[in-house]
């Protein structure tokens, strides 16, 4: 089973490095590496921490921005023709849905093969000791990262750190909330410890990764349903040593922030693409070009919320666009679309879109300061933060009326802005249906579009069902029922 496993990994990492592989995931591997020859030098280490990343586009896929983005207060209906969109929109969501299965999936992959790199690198003896505490606090963070996912998707999981050496091994019981955010940081806390200054590749994460990192999970653990509010002052000191650290600037103009294919000054830890194995699939779920089925859409509440002179409006959504045949397009979002193609009447089959997708970036790492500095000691402070994202989306810089500052509000009138700040700051981005969890506000996806919905919006809708297949597969409880 070991054999199987480095196999696999390899075999993803020399197909695509840091970038998707998902039909190499399914395959069967044609050979089979023994470890001990593979790890015969330094270099089969890191080249297997490198496979890890392989499993992590999946996050921006139709079935990850389903649960991430489009069930959430801001987004519109998506295309009936994408199979389990509706209904997953329609808060109708199964068990059996490719979006659950995948996401659950998809995760213990990751944590899968980190698990199986770190019990080779504790007793490696052919690496420096600097070394093998990088690629260690590397596969950690990875784990992290997915524990991080799964635990506020499904609520308790199964732990897992260490690899199977028997498939009798594989059912686990489910572990409570708590425990696994004792895991996620334990391994943060050693990533930021023990990672480099600076990544040698980019996609890769260093040491102030974790550092943002750990900023978004104690702000998640000071929220909904942890509500342990200690963590916003944990939150704003993370935040504050990556503003503070000098290493990162806003990027001056929103809309320069994308369509780009390598990081910005803005860039904590982006997703890279390669055109050549699939690139992005986010214009194919954003566009409304003819042919294009989106699922990730903007309401026409949404919209309309802007304020006057916000780029994140004139330049990220676009309205009224004309495709080649002259036809008026209804409205998407430009983040990850390459209007080049529309121009050009490009079918899905023919979009090979290479723009970054941002993991963790300067502008939210402000609206986390943000946020937190607000809970600790009320907005005075705070809107140093937040009115640094607002000045950058000005259309015109110099005109105050453009996305005006913010000012006297009191401690719940800054919470409820900085919640709406960061709609407009970063929709698409992945964080939708999380900061509606945390912030205790999924009840808006019922507000805005109740007539929409099959089952109206409750208390079960903190957790997505557990997969049908990992119930039948281990001895673990279903999540509790939706409608009920």
């Amino acid at each position: 089973m070991k054999n199987y496993i480095i196999a696999l990994v390899i075999g993803c990492f020399l197909a695509v490095t840091l970038s998707g592989c998902q039909e190499d995931l399914i395959e069967k591997p044609k050979t089979f590496v023994s470890p001990n020859t593979f790890f015969a030098n330094a270099d089969g280490y890191e080249q297997v921490v490198k496979g890890i990343y392989s499993t992590l586009p999946s996050l921006f896929t139709a079935n990850g921005m389903m649960m991430r983005e489009m069930f959430s207060d801001y987004s519109g209906s998506p295309s009936p023709s994408y199979e389990q969109a509706l209904p997953t929109y329609q808060n109708n969501h199964q068990p059996f849905f490719y979006n659950v299965r995948g996401e659950w999936a998809n995760e213990y992959t990751i944590i899968k093969n980190a698990n199986f790199i770190l019990s080779y690198l504790d007793p490696a003896t052919n690496l420096s000791a600097t070394k093998k505490k990088e690629l260690t606090a590397e596969a950690r963070f990875l784990r992290a990262f997915a524990y991080f996912q799964l635990v506020q998707f499904f609520g308790d999981v199964p732990i897992r750190t260490t690899p199977l050496s028997d498939y009798n091994q594989a059912q686990a019981p489910r572990s409570p909330q708590a425990d696994v955010y004792k895991l996620i940081l334990d391994d943060l806390i050693y990533a930021e410890a023990n990672l480099p200054e600076q990544t040698t590749q980019q996609g890769r994460v260093y040491k102030l990764v974790a550092t943002a990192q750990l900023a978004k999970v104690y702000l998640t653990m000071a929220g909904n349903p942890l509500k342990q509010t200690q963590y916003f002052q944990n939150a704003r000191e993370k935040a504050l040593a990556v503003i503070n650290s000098g290493k990162f600037q806003l990027v001056s103009d929103y809309a320069l922030l994308f369509h780009n294919t390598a990081y910005t000054t803005e860039s904590i830890w982006e997703q890279l693409f390669r055109t050549e194995v699939g690139g992005n699939g986010l214009q194919a779920l954003s566009s409304t070009a003819k042919g294009f089925i989106p699922i990730l859409l903007p309401s026409s509440w949404f919209i309309s919320s802007f304020a006057k002179g916000d780029q994140r409006k004139e330049w990220g959504i676009k309205q009224n666009y004309k495709g080649p045949d002259g036809a008026t397009l209804a409205p998407f979002y430009q983040k990850f679309v390459n209007t080049t193609f529309i121009d050009a009447g490009a079918t899905p089959s023919g979009v090979i879109n290479g723009y970054t997708v941002p993991f963790l970036r300067l502008g939210e790492i402000y609206l986390i300061a943000a946020e937190a500095e607000n809970e600790v000691s009320g907005p005075a402070n705070a809107y140093q933060y937040i009115n640094r994202i607002r000045q950058r989306a000005r259309v015109t810089k110099s005109d105050a009326t453009n996305v005006p500052d913010l000012a006297s509000l009191s401690k719940e009138q800054f919470r409820e802005a900085v919640y709406m700040e960061r709609k407009w700051e970063l929709h698409e981005e992945g964080n939708a249906w999380f900061d509606l969890k945390r912030t205790g506000t999924l009840t808006k996806i019922q507000t805005i579009r109740s007539a929409d919905l099959v089952r109206p919006i409750g208390t079960y809708n903190d957790t997505w069902y557990i997969p049908d297949n990992e119930i039948q597969n281990n001895t673990i409880d279903q999540n509790p029922s939706y409608g009920k």
